[in-house]
């Protein structure tokens, strides 16, 4: 487990498209003393925090002053399982690029660049009480334990229909980090409409055709679509800015819930505990 706050050993950049945007977009990280991840984008600093969430339309976007920093909950993961507890990053666009549709070329920037470690601690957050958010059958609750184990289950129409999967060791479960994001093909047109996935392609993410998936390699896992949502809700929960300690049982879940669930457990002081 790690045991003091941390930030990256030496400054890497990393390039890619939006998913969302479309447009070519370069990260640069650099290692940061003060506690907690930042953006920065066209000069403003954006928290990658909870209570700084707004849109969560197919992802998750981070806004501060008027300016917003979109699709960060990949990265997020990529930046819990390297255990990075503090890091500033530059961006050149208004999203994080989505590289291969998961948090692997990030982790492995991470992993090349280095980890250094501070005295000081306070990077845990600890469940002390039940705290649940639900919408209609979809849910996401939290409950007190020691570690963070995490049960998702997710339902969509037929060929994926549904999937449970269990993760004890979180910190650990390294094939969530480079399960991919996914999406019905006949429903991307609609997407489109509206603005979004105008990046969109299967060299980033896991198509769904009528009766099969459609990109040539099949899955990396038979699991992946349910690794992959566990793996958004890892990023989201890292927007509380600490390393949570509890029972997860999720359902259906979305960054929308997730996000609630935070700003539920955030309401009362008397629900955690920082360490």
């Amino acid at each position: 487990m790690i045991k003091r706050q941390t930030t990256i050993n030496s400054i890497f950049k990393v390039s890619g498209i939006g998913l969302h945007s479309g447009r070519e977009v370069t990260l640069e990280f650099l290692p940061r003393r003060e506690f907690g991840i930042a953006f920065v984008y066209n000069g403003q600093l954006v928290p990658a925090r909870y209570d700084m969430v707004g849109d969560t339309r197919l992802s998750t976007q981070i806004s501060s002053a008027g300016v917003s920093v979109s699709t960060i909950e990949h990265l997020m993961a990529a930046l819990y399982f390297s255990g990075i507890t503090n890091c500033l990053i530059y961006i050149d666009g208004p999203e994080v690029p989505i590289m291969d549709g998961s948090a692997w070329e990030f982790y492995q920037g991470m992993w090349k660049a280095g980890v250094y470690e501070f005295p000081e601690s306070g990077v845990y957050l600890k469940v002390l009480r039940n705290v649940e958010v639900n919408r209609d059958d979809a849910f996401v609750r939290i409950k007190p334990l020691n570690t963070l184990d995490i049960t998702m289950s997710i339902d969509f129409r037929a060929p994926v229909g549904k999937q449970k999967k269990r993760v004890t060791d979180v910190e650990n479960a390294f094939s969530i980090i480079n399960s991919r994001t996914f999406g019905f093909l006949d429903e991307l047109e609609a997407i489109k409409k509206v603005g979004l996935a105008k990046g969109a392609s299967l060299d980033n993410a896991v198509g769904i055709g009528e009766d099969r998936i459609v990109n040539p390699q099949g899955l990396r896992y038979k699991k992946e679509l349910v690794n992959h949502k566990i793996l958004d809700l890892i990023g989201d929960f890292y927007t509380c800015g600490y390393r949570i300690l509890g029972k997860v049982e999720a359902n259906k879940t979305g960054h929308h819930l997730n996000n609630l669930l935070l700003r539920e457990l955030f309401s009362d002081p008397l629900n955690y505990s920082i360490y």
